[in-house]
């Protein structure tokens, strides 16, 4: 059968390399626990309750109950099995000689070559079993993985490199690709993947699909050798963040790291050919360990190959020389502009896409890297600086449109400070909704000051990051994936508002205090304490207000300027909830004076459905914008029901 779990794809049967050893070299572990056993007989406690004191002891049978690994820098492999023997023992008791069977547990160690099959397999001790104290340096796990820890991903890559190219962590360079696949006597070829597989590294020879050369689109069917990888033209690894470099060098990890783990599964699983890398975004506990291994396995290759293609040290020193240089080139340029533009020539140097450049440096204590290449809900935002230390591990300032609904509808802190107007989603941020820090312009969406740019800590408030990624590993290479995730990322990561956060407190404190914000409060409940209580009185009181004639409105609602009049004169009208909302937006009502028309037309929308979430945040957010902007707003937040618009005219009946 095949099994498809996490991101890599093989072949795998209900078979342990336990049930292995006992089948293929069960006579000569046998035959050493046998020699053991006799000689140790008297210090063995081997007595029963029928035999008390023994005088004859045989081995019977044995049972590999499991079995623990350490890494070797070579093909070979130590192992240590946990063996259960059954043992006969005999003894002259007062009654007569009796005979019993008992049982002890004895570790036997073992030395061999794992490469092409198992070979040269020696005994090199046997010893009475005691549980083996855990080294997280050379142990492997029972599928023959390294344990990997994010804490010690550098010092892996460092590793890595210092068998395959040693000179890329003296000197910053764009890492020799062709360089490192030939000291790993690895090949690549173009191939056509599968949807969603990034890469393929085969571990056994086989026959494939390929293409004819990297610049055709010919296919032919080749023969390949053990340590071919195939890559496809088409795929990025996670999207926006890889590219060609990271996914060969993610297939050499695999390489590097795993073959052991391959080697191992082909003793149990003949029929087994490659690793299939998948472009994955989420990964769920598997149903069984193997399950669960691969995934780990993965994890470590995606992981790894970014730290490799840009290496601790050299990159630190790279960044800070383009940082240097870019001050000195562009002395009057914003610092956040300058940060954007050492990160696009740190990418182009190192030959890895911009966010994969940008989360590295963030890796690498540039915090203000966060502040550039802000890729949210389908647009990228001005770069933004901050003051140093602003932000803690797993926080952002990021929030993308959905997790924003959420949080400003059910977290009661914010929810009450976004009712009353004191802040706006804009920018991929929750900003003090002042003009100092928020520029509000009809038919465009609301931007940040560059004052604000320069300030963001002063004005916009500070979210707690929670990845979805399963806990079982550790995950902080996705939580960073956040920092560039496109208008899905709420299907990868949730942002949590802490008000206690004492940035947080610092600025709702400022919100209140903003002397616009209570000006414009008061304007407001003014001008709410004039309108008409009718729907209709209501309409024509904004529509006069705003100096706007019967066509100009159907002209910016695409309601018919007859169906307009009637809705201006008529106490009994009952407009749609989307011709209501094309009314709000028509004449770009401050929030409060939306909801009161809605209310008055006899609709609620406060109702917690996903359409009124949505309706609520395009009032709270979003009204100075147009129907246009709006329709395609509720397009990508899913929303069928479109507003009227021009050519889908609402007319009197």
């Amino acid at each position: 059968m095949r099994c498809n779990k996490g991101g890599i794809t093989l072949a795998h049967k209900d078979k342990t390399f336990a049930g292995y050893l006992e089948d293929e070299y069960y006579d000569m572990m046998f035959n050493r626990l046998k020699t053991y056993v006799y000689q140790n007989k008297g210090r063995l406690n081997l007595h029963t309750g029928l035999v008390p004191d023994p005088s004859y002891v045989a081995l019977d049978d044995i049972h590999v109950m499991g079995v623990t690994f350490k890494e070797t820098e070579d093909d070979r492999i130590l192992f240590r099995a946990a063996v259960q023997a059954d043992i006969v023992v005999k003894g002259k008791t007062r009654r007569d000689y009796e005979e019993d069977m008992t049982s002890a547990w004895f570790a036997v160690s073992f030395t061999g070559i794992l490469r092409g099959g198992l070979t040269m397999v020696t005994i090199t001790s046997v010893e009475d079993y005691t549980k083996e104290c855990f080294s997280k340096e050379d142990a492997l796990t029972k599928f023959l993985v390294p344990y990997v820890y994010a804490k010690d991903l550098d010092l892996h890559a460092e590793k890595f490199l210092k068998k395959y190219c040693p000179r890329a962590l003296e000197t910053p360079m764009p890492l020799p690709i062709k360089e490192v696949l030939e000291a790993m006597c690895l090949t690549v070829y173009p191939a056509p993947l599968p949807d969603g597989i990034f890469g393929r590294t085969y571990f056994n020879s086989a026959t494939v699909d390929i293409y004819k050369n990297h610049n055709s689109v010919e296919i032919i069917s080749a023969e390949i050798e053990e340590g071919t990888i195939l890559v496809s033209p088409d795929s990025f690894f996670m999207r926006n963040i890889g590219c060609t470099h990271n996914t060969i060098i993610h297939e050499c990890v695999h390489w590097d790291k795993h073959y052991k783990f391959f080697e191992l599964q082909k003793l149990i699983n003949p029929e087994l050919t490659s690793i299939s890398c998948k472009v994955v975004e989420q990964y769920k506990k598997g149903k069984d360990e193997l399950s669960n291994e691969l995934e780990w396995m993965e994890w470590q290759a995606s992981a790894i190959a970014p730290k490799i293609l840009i290496p601790a040290r050299t990159g630190r020193m790279k960044l800070n020389e383009i940082l240097i240089s870019l001050t000195h080139a562009f002395p009057t340029t914003r610092r956040a502009e300058i940060m954007q533009l050492a990160i696009s020539e740190f990418a182009d140097f190192f030959k890895v896409s911009t966010m994969a450049a940008k989360i590295r440096a963030i890796e690498l204590g540039f915090e203000q890297a966060a502040g550039v290449f802000n890729y949210v809900d389908g647009h990228y935002y001005p770069p933004f600086s901050f003051t140093k230390g602003a932000l803690k591990k797993d926080q952002t300032f990021i929030i993308d449109r959905n997790n924003a609904i959420f949080e400003s509808t059910f977290n009661e802190t914010l929810a009450k400070e976004y009712r009353a107007g004191h802040f706006i989603h804009a920018g991929g941020m929750f900003v003090i909704n002042d003009p100092k820090y928020v520029h509000i312009q009809e038919d465009a969406e609301a931007e940040l000051t560059d004052y604000a740019l320069e300030h963001i800590d002063e004005c916009c408030l500070i979210f707690n990051r929670e990845t979805r990624v399963s806990k079982h590993y550790d995950d902080s290479y996705y939580r960073i994936c956040f920092l560039c995730r496109d208008a899905d990322s709420k299907s990868f990561v949730e942002a949590n508002f802490n008000p206690r956060e004492g940035r947080n407190e610092d600025v709702l404190k400022r919100a209140q205090e903003m002397s616009t914000i209570m000006a414009e409060a008061k304007r407001v409940s003014e001008i709410l304490a004039d309108i008409p209580s009718s729907f209709c009185g209501t309409l024509d009181y904004h529509v006069k207000r705003r100096g706007y004639t019967n066509e100009k409105m159907e002209e910016r609602t695409g309601i018919s300027s007859r169906m307009i009049q009637d809705y201006r004169n008529k106490r009994d009208a009952k407009p749609t909830l989307p011709s209501v909302l094309a009314l709000c937006i028509g004449l770009n009502l401050q929030p409060a004076f939306s909801y009161d028309l809605i209310s008055k037309a006899g609709h609620n929308i406060m109702i917690p459905m996903e359409e009124n979430l949505v309706y609520q945040y395009l009032i709270n957010n979003h009204h100075m914008e147009n129907i246009r902007m709006w329709n395609q707003k509720l397009q990508d937040a899913g929303i069928a029901q479109q507003l009227p618009k021009n050519g889908n005219k609402i007319t009197a009946p």
